[in-house]
Parts: structure tokens; sequence; C-alpha cells
């Protein structure tokens, strides 16, 4: 097994006594933690963590033991999620904090499984009966890990994937890698095994959850439940017309997929075929399209059909089909955020003022600044629209529908999925939306863009409401016709009604323009479709 990552726990030295001796005040104790708040049950929750790694037991207890604790750490896990969840990278101080408890406690629940591994494999008779179930919970807690990592927009490091790995293959050393177990905490899940938790983890990581919201990666995880044993782990390659997920049991990494695996593998490679994983997703998006609800393909009661189609289309691109090359450089662009003010500025040249977006300013401002030779566009704003919204610098691989960017981690914006943003290269202003982000354990910052056609262009308008009351102005972007798309407005969050009517207030011929449909819908911008008025 390889080394477990350093916990944020004191050593083994300041363990505090073990608050129980056995099943039944195991039980007691775990009840009591979602009594405390979420910091008090953490401290406490991980106090015993090293109180049971300190102690000497036999390995069926601990093993015993550390299945009651998987409650409380399930509850934790939830409530922690809750705080570093889908947050924007890079993460605050609070977001940072509880993504690390979220791992340190499911590293400590890991330490306990491993504590059991040797005396399982030197043949401990008392584990001989559950030697599935043991390493099947160790897989299961190597999935939480990589659940973790989703969740929190970072990276798996390759010790994560090592020790996984690591775990599956004692299942096919002790042959048990296909043994049926029971799990109360998967009550969704079907003929769940050693092979099952372990396609499972690399299924989610191979879905790329950082390209996912927060709601998508739980939906997937547990649909996953069911699914998983769909993909089983060969050591040799089998005729296929389809595509090959390859996994290395030695690498720190993953799945690759792949249009044929390499004809000679090392004996650690791992080859899964996913094609009757396919098979399902495609048929559940055809049923969907012919009208079925998606609780009638067990997709859930709590699930959409518009969400459900989203999803399945997403997870069958990452999970059966590559993409092809295409054409496009390594460059260094400048990105900028910041909704559609910071749009707007960008864009436009001149920060939005709510007040008065054309920058007119009173009689005795207008005297003040004509007795210091001021210009009459004098943008009061822009100073601190400079500071508040700096370009970075980004390199990476640039198209003209899509850039995959990076950076350090040290960033004057917080970065999130379905955000937009400005890009700025040698020619042009452009702009796009946010569709991945990720932060690896090297402390690097990836961002992937889908950027709009269109020219961009700065308009402040007012919505009219009727003919005696207006809405105070707002910023919009005109994203210009091209030949690849019509022209659509970019608009603030909750702006979009059909029909709703906005003329423009910017100097120049008045224009007027009437919503008529919904684009998309970003985490700070709708993207809407319009007719202009004569």
């Amino acid at each position: 097994m390889t080394e477990p990552a350093p916990r944020l726990s004191p050593d083994m030295d300041d363990a505090p006594p073990l608050a129980f001796t056995d099943v039944d005040s195991a039980k007691r104790w775990a009840k009591s933690l979602p009594l405390l708040s979420v910091g008090q049950a953490y401290e406490a929750f991980m106090g015993q963590m090293r109180a049971l790694g300190a102690a000497q037991l036999p390995p069926r207890e601990r093993a015993t033991l550390t299945e009651v604790l998987r409650d409380p750490a399930m509850h934790l896990h939830t409530e922690l999620a809750r705080r570093f969840a889908g947050k924007p990278q890079p993460a605050g101080e609070r977001e940072f904090e509880a993504a690390e408890q979220a791992l340190a406690l499911w590293q400590g629940m890991w330490e306990q499984y491993s504590h059991c591994l040797k005396p399982l494999l030197e043949g401990d008779t008392e584990l001989a009966g559950v030697k599935a179930k043991l390493v099947q919970r160790g897989l299961a807690v190597g999935k939480q890990i990589v659940l973790v990592h989703g969740l929190a927009r970072r990276v798996p490091p390759p010790s994560v994937w090592q020790e996984l790995h690591a775990y599956y293959r004692i299942a096919e050393m002790l042959d048990c890698a296909v043994q049926a177990v029971s799990d109360d905490h998967a009550p969704q899940a079907v003929g769940l095994s050693c092979y099952s938790t372990w396609s499972h983890a690399v299924l989610l990581a191979l879905a790329d959850p950082w390209a996912m919201s927060v709601r998508q990666i739980e939906i997937a995880d547990r649909w996953l439940g069911g699914w998983a044993r769909k993909v089983f782990p060969y050591a040799q390659q089998r005729e296929t017309e389809g595509l090959v997920m390859v996994v290395d049991l030695d690498a720190g990494a993953g799945a690759t997929l792949m249009v044929a695996a390499p004809r000679e593998g090392a004996a650690s490679m791992r080859y899964c075929y996913p094609g009757k994983l396919a098979t399902s997703v495609r048929g559940r998006l055809k049923r969907l399209a012919q009208g079925a609800a998606p609780a009638e393909l067990t997709l859930g009661h709590d699930v959409s059909t518009e969400q459900a189609v989203a999803l399945l289309s997403h997870l069958d691109a990452h999970w059966y089909q590559i993409r092809p090359p295409r054409e496009s450089q390594r460059m260094s662009v400048e990105m900028c955020t910041g909704g559609l003010p910071g749009a707007y500025f960008r864009v436009g040249g001149r920060t939005f003022d709510r007040k008065d977006p054309l920058g007119r300013m009173s009689y005795q401002n207008a005297q003040h600044l004509a007795t210091l030779g001021a210009l009459t566009d004098y943008d009061r704003n822009r100073e601190e629209a400079e500071r508040s919204l700096p370009w970075e610098r980004w390199q990476g691989r640039y198209e003209w529908r899509e850039a995959s960017l990076a950076r350090s981690a040290a960033s004057a914006h917080k970065w999130f999925l379905d955000q937009l943003v400005t890009l700025r290269d040698d020619e042009r202003t452009r702009l796009g939306h946010v569709t991945r982000i990720s932060l690896d354990a090297d402390g690097v910052l990836s961002a992937n863009v889908r950027l709009w056609p269109g020219n961009p262009r700065a308009i402040a308008a007012r919505s009219l409401l009727s003919a005696f009351s207006e809405d105070p102005p707002m910023p919009l972007i005109e994203l210009v016709a091209s030949p690849e798309e019509p022209a659509s407005l970019l608009v603030p969050p909750r702006t979009f009604s059909p029909g709703r009517q906005l003329r423009s207030i910017n100097s120049g011929p008045e224009r007027s323009f009437k919503l008529v449909k919904l684009l998309h819908r970003g985490a700070d911008f709708e993207r809407v479709a319009f007719e202009e008025n004569d």
C-alpha cells in the first residue's frame, strides 16, 4: 500500500481516550455527534480516529467499530460539503479548511481499514469470512475521496489513485473482486462488489466532475451505484468493436479512454469496456426523447427531463466518445471576470454607473473638472475598476470557439463554473463562459472557456414597464450577428421574460429590444435571443 496523505490531525501521541469499547457503545457515541456543532463534531470524530488508530485491537473488532463510524463520517461529509462544494477557486479560507477536513476524515477512515489489510493478507481466520466486505469498504472510502475532490474542484493527487488501485489489487489477490457484498449506505446500488466500487470511482473521475455542477456530481454518483457493475476491469484484452478504458494499477491516475489499447500492455494494465454502459445511457436518452419520465427510467423522482438529458449527454460524451483533435495553438491570453458590469467595462472602455451609465455629471462637478482642464468624458470609477477587475495572464490552447487555459492559483479573481469571462488576445476582445474549473496538487488553476463568435458591444439600457414607469438602467452586451450565429444579448441574471422590452440609453440612435428566447442561463448572466423594434 502507498503511504497515506498527511493528516491535519495531531499525532497519535495526542490521541484522547477511546470513547467506546464495543459496537453498542460505539453506536451510542455516533448518535451523539449530530447534536454537536459541525466544528465540535469534527474534532470529536477525528479524536476518536486517532484513539482507534492507537488502540491495540483485534483486526475484526477494528473493522466492526470502523463500520459503525461510517454513519457519523457521512454526516460530517454532508455538512462540510455545504461549505466547500462548487465554491469559486481559488477557495477562501473557510472553504479551503472545510475541504481539507472532509479529506482528512475519509483519510482517517481509510487508515482504519488499512490496519486490517496486513492480517487479512496473512490469513487471519477471523477476517476470512468478511474479506470481500472489508476490501470493498476501503474502496468505498477511496471513492468518497475522489468525490470530495470533484466537489471541491480539485484534481486527486497521484497518491489517492495509487492507494485506490492497491486496494483493488488486494481484492484480486484474495480472489474476492466479484463477490457480492451488502451495504446499508448504498441502498440503490446493484451488484455491489469490490470491482463495481472501484469502477464507480474510476467512472466518476472519467466523467470530469470539474465540468459538472454540484447537483450533477451528486446525481451521477447516485446513478453509478447502479451502473458501475457494467464496467469490469479485465487483466487481458478482449475483442471489441467499441472504445476501451485503460487503467494502469501502478500509475497515479484514473482511466484513459482509447480507440484501441496498446497491443502489449504491462501486467498492471486493466482493460474496461464501457459498451454496455453506453447502451444503457443512450437507451435512456432515446426513451426521454420519446416522452418517458426520468423516474420510469430509474433516474430518480427528483430529476427533471431537462436535467436528465443534459447530464446523460455529458456522461456519454466522456464515457464513450473520443473528441477528435482540432487545430489549435498554444498562446498567452488575458482574462477578466466581474459579471456584466465587468464585461461592460472591458468591452465599452468605461464603467457602468447605475445612476447615470453615460457618465454625465452635475453642474458643480462639471465646473470643477473644467477648472482642472479635465476631459468631458471623465470616468469617475475607472481607477477602482482597473484595480478590482485586472487582466490576468493565462497560457494554453486557444481555438475560435474554445480555450483550455492555466495559470498559477494566485489570482485576484474568483473563478467558478458558468461564469461570464472577458478574454483578450492580440487582436480582439471576446466573451465566453467557464465550462470547467480545477485546481491540481501543484497549485495550477485550469479553466476551459467556451467562446461566442459575435463581436461584443456594450449597451446601457432600461426596461420599459409601462408608459409611466421605468426600471433602473442595466448593463447589456450585444453579441453582433456572425456567419455562425445570429445576434444575441447578454443580460443580468433574472432579467429574461418572454416579450420584455428594453430600450438603449447610450448616446446615439435609440434602439429597442424585445426579448424572445432564453438561450443560456449562466451563473452571473443570461444569454437571450431578441428582436429589434423599428
